[in-house]
């Protein structure tokens, strides 16, 4: 069992506040009808929590680009986590109205579902949050190593 240490609460808030305001860049580019999409932010939030705590805080004590690194791969897996999400619950939606033919397909819909909040998300100031959000994880997460120890 890991002992919670401030490198993995720093990396955990602000991949949080990352994941949350980048959802806020991307709800407004959505399609209508996405299941989940009011909720998003906080999806983000908690996947952005989850993975700062478990990815980014990880190992903290390595040079200052390798915690860019890691605080650039948790602000992909945050998203990656969350479009998968979203895919899930606008499946689901899809499969309460009997839209599949069999399970296979949804199945296989889930990822064209998250593809579609994908391309929603490609702008110029969901990619500048996510980038400036991730760094600040990172390298917070390694000032709190630095300041604090383990």
């Amino acid at each position: 069992m890991q002992i919670p240490t401030m490198a993995k609460l720093c990396a955990a808030l602000w991949l949080a506040f990352t994941g949350f305001f980048a959802a806020q860049e991307i709800l407004p580019n959505l399609p209508d009808g996405v299941e989940g999409a009011g909720v998003l932010p906080v999806i983000a939030a908690s996947f952005g929590l989850l993975i700062g705590w478990r990815v980014v805080g990880l190992y903290p004590g390595r040079r200052w680009h390798e915690a860019l690194n890691d605080g650039l791969r948790g602000a992909v897996y945050m998203m990656l986590w969350s479009y998968g999400f979203l895919g899930v619950a606008q499946m689901l939606k899809l499969a309460s109205r009997m839209r599949y033919r069999d399970i296979g397909e949804a199945t296989i819909d889930i990822v064209g579902q998250a593809a579609i909040v994908a391309q929603a998300s490609m702008s110029l100031s969901v990619a500048a949050v996510l980038i400036v959000g991730a760094a600040f994880a990172g390298l917070s997460s390694e000032w709190a190593h630095r300041r604090f120890g383990r």
